[in-house]
């Protein structure tokens, strides 16, 4: 072969294998095999492989020798071993920095009676300085295995919490987070102990309630905004302590397979964390945070700020949307830009 051919020919060849490598496809990062996998596709309802590339899922199908060539060095295999994998869940109403907050402080979701509450109150009094606010949340007095010998409307009275934290005040939040549960401490800081239904604020006695017994002596437990007599009196949290909780409650989303959470009512302080905790990768679910209903001056802001784009403009697993929430009927609607 002249010299002058044999040098097209390795021209060529070379052109050749640039263009097999240009159109080779990109391996994977992760591939997730050998699973039950439901698409909620209808075109295609299942699957048993799964293949992303930075974390974006790329391949939705079976094994096939197509599904080998994207294998590389780099590739993590996840093998579910016939296990189910669905898409992410919905969280279409709770509570993101309560959820937080729940695991920072007292968890009562396993508490089985009063009694058992009572002790683990007791346990963190231990722990603490006198003055200093023991809180906690996740209490359901339905879930209650044992009932206590005295029912007001349904729930306990405070006395047996009081008796084992008489310098420490205690606010639990309920699992559902529309009622609390005080101690003697607590009330007598907020100035309860004494005040009369009719001398209670116009918007207490609208939207809240304070459970009394039948001499009309609170019994500690506070329904909806009545919860406010005590919580203005609970010292702020931290910018560290918020983003803390953010961090834990992410973590507790994903471990149970939530992808995204809509936020019941967030104030602008919040808002803007979860803003910086979007630009930092903290916030690695898609957050829809409802605007609250407390504040006009802050629906007023964001009713003439319109649609954040910038937000919108993140990546697909992180967003946050213009919502409103409301306490007061017929004032819970969604504006979604």
């Amino acid at each position: 072969m002249p010299i002058q051919k044999f040098k097209s020919f390795c021209v060529t060849l070379f052109c050749l294998s640039i263009l097999v490598a240009c159109n080779a496809p990109e391996p994977f990062d992760l591939l997730i095999t050998n699973g039950v996998i439901h698409t909620l596709n209808e075109d295609q309802a299942k699957a048993s492989v799964v293949g992303i590339i930075d974390g974006k899922i790329v391949y939705v199908g079976d094994d096939s020798v197509e599904v080998t060539k994207r294998v590389a060095e780099h590739t993590r295999i996840l093998d579910l071993k016939g296990l189910t994998m669905t898409p992410g869940w919905i969280e279409g109403h709770g509570h993101f920095m309560g959820m937080g907050y729940n695991i920072l402080e007292l968890d009562l979701r396993a508490a089985t009676s009063y009694q058992e509450l009572v002790n683990m109150v007791q346990s963190a009094v231990n722990k603490s300085k006198p003055g200093q606010w023991i809180l906690g949340r996740g209490w359901h007095q339905s879930k209650w295995t044992v009932k206590p010998d005295t029912l007001i409307k349904g729930f306990q009275t405070h006395n047996l919490l009081s008796s084992i934290s008489p310098d420490n005040p205690v606010y639990l939040t309920h699992a559902s987070g529309h009622a609390s549960f005080a101690n003697a401490k607590a009330m007598e800081i907020a100035g309860i102990t004494n005040i009369r239904l009719e001398e209670a604020p116009l918007e207490i006695k609208e939207g809240g309630e304070i459970i009394r017994d039948e001499l009309g002596n609170p019994t500690g437990v506070f329904n909806e905004i009545a919860m406010s007599l005590i919580t203005m009196h609970i010292p702020e949290s931290t910018v560290e302590m918020d983003r803390k909780a953010i961090g834990l409650a992410v973590k507790e989303c994903l471990a149970h397979g939530i992808t995204s959470f809509q936020d019941a009512g967030a104030y602008q302080g919040t808002i803007d964390l979860y803003r910086e905790t979007i630009d930092d990768g903290t916030m690695s679910i898609r957050m829809w945070a409802m605007l609250s209903g407390d504040d006009p001056a802050l629906l007023d802001r964001w009713f003439a700020a319109g649609p954040d784009n910038r937000l919108r403009r993140q990546s697909s697993y992180r967003s946050l949307h213009k919502n409103v929430y409301g306490r007061r009927p017929g004032f819970s609607r969604r504006l979604v830009a």
